[in-house]
């Protein structure tokens, strides 16, 4: 239609009130989910749009708060990322009122509980909407849910807390992230003599657990393709402790076939780790994340394969879902989404490769998300 259906167009060819189509086209309470439906495909087709930058621009400033690690040091490589999918969508809506609060925090027992904690007590009447961490330690939950009890929609990235009253959580399929490493190693490969893969990272030991159901993704397909496979699991806080073991297990093993890093940062550590002890080439190593460090091994040789979760894809589509929320009344597909990861090898990396921010063609699309 080239003529804009309104609110009463549509009430009056369903014959109920404006009220109600407002309702259900808002996602407000006060109607069923069969007339919410029904109200939605009339307005689809009667071609109707809501002028939602018109009325943004009538209200007060937006401001929503992003709480998140300090992308520095190590954190650089895993959370630089994600605030970098953060800062492109609020440029893409630069026209819109919207004021960013931005708290970081350093990766340490309880932090994010007290960047929460000072972002409630100082700004908890102004803020509109929350972008943090899935965290199940300190006084993290406690503040998710004092500012849910405010009406503070919450969008974790990256790592969800069962049971949590958060609005929506976006991550990778973490568990699909393990398969599709634990494949990559076993499924093309004819030598089934025993031999030993070697997992690292961290392992929820930040109230963290994405790589914990990494590890499992990985054991998994492991214990029911590959029984062949010996898994020893390096796991730590403490990196020096983490390559201190790293190197003392290749040392002491001639049967050591490949290495998996759960994490980003391991992925560097486990790398550095093999050029000390001269033993480039001579391991099937993967990594996790596509960021400048790991792409450049990938490149060079060193890596053999990177399995990316898309940490840019993931906060870009975090913070588009508070702002369709908070700024249009859109609900997200699902209070929980998930998006596929990726294997990148040097065949399918291109020279100027960067982690991808937006879909390449519809940027308002879910189109690569699992549902929960």
């Amino acid at each position: 239609m080239t003529t804009k259906a309104t609110l009463k167009d549509i009430a009056a060819a369903m014959g109920v009130t404006s009220t109600t189509v407002h309702r259900a086209l808002r996602g407000k309470d006060g109607v069923s989910k069969e007339t919410r439906r029904t109200v939605q495909e009339m307005a689809a087709k009667m071609g109707y749009r809501s002028n939602y930058l018109a009325s943004a621009l009538k209200r007060k400033s937006i401001r929503i708060a992003v709480v998140l690690p300090d992308p520095v040091g190590d954190n650089r490589y895993y959370y630089g990322n994600m605030w970098l999918g953060v800062r492109n969508f609020l440029a893409e809506v630069s026209e819109f009122p919207i004021i960013p609060i931005e708290r970081t925090y350093s990766l340490v027992y309880g932090a994010n509980g007290a960047a929460l904690e000072n972002l409630y007590q100082n700004y908890m009447d102004e803020i509109d909407g929350l972008i943090t961490m899935g965290v199940d330690q300190g006084q993290s939950l406690y503040f998710v849910e004092k500012f849910t009890e405010h009406g503070v929609p919450i969008v974790y990235i990256g790592n969800d807390v069962p049971g949590g009253s958060r609005f929506c959580c976006i991550q990778s399929r973490d568990e699909m992230a393990g398969s599709l490493a634990a494949e990559l190693l076993t499924a093309f490969h004819e030598d089934k003599t025993r031999k030993k893969v070697i997992i690292i990272g961290h392992f929820g030991q930040l109230g963290m657990t994405d790589q914990i159901h990494n590890a499992k993704g990985f054991e998994a397909y492991a214990r029911e393709n590959a029984p062949y496979l010996t898994l020893i699991q390096l796991r730590g806080a403490d990196r020096l402790d983490v390559c201190r073991e790293l190197e003392r297990t290749l040392q002491s093993a001639s049967d050591i076939y490949a290495i998996y890093s759960c994490s980003a940062r391991y992925t560097i550590y486990m790398l550095r780790v093999i050029k000390d002890l001269g033993m480039g080439g001579s391991l099937k190593l993967i990594g996790n994340d596509s960021f400048e460090e790991s792409l450049d091994a990938l490149r060079d040789g060193e890596l053999t394969a990177i399995i990316d979760k898309k940490i840019a894809r993931q906060s870009y589509l975090a913070t588009k879902t508070l702002f369709d929320y908070t700024v249009k009344g859109e609900y997200p597909p699902s209070r929980q989404l998930q998006l596929r990861p990726e294997v990148i090898l040097r065949s399918n990396l291109k020279k100027d490769f960067l982690p991808a921010l937006t879909p390449s063609d519809n940027p308002s699309a879910y189109s690569e998300i699992l549902l929960k």
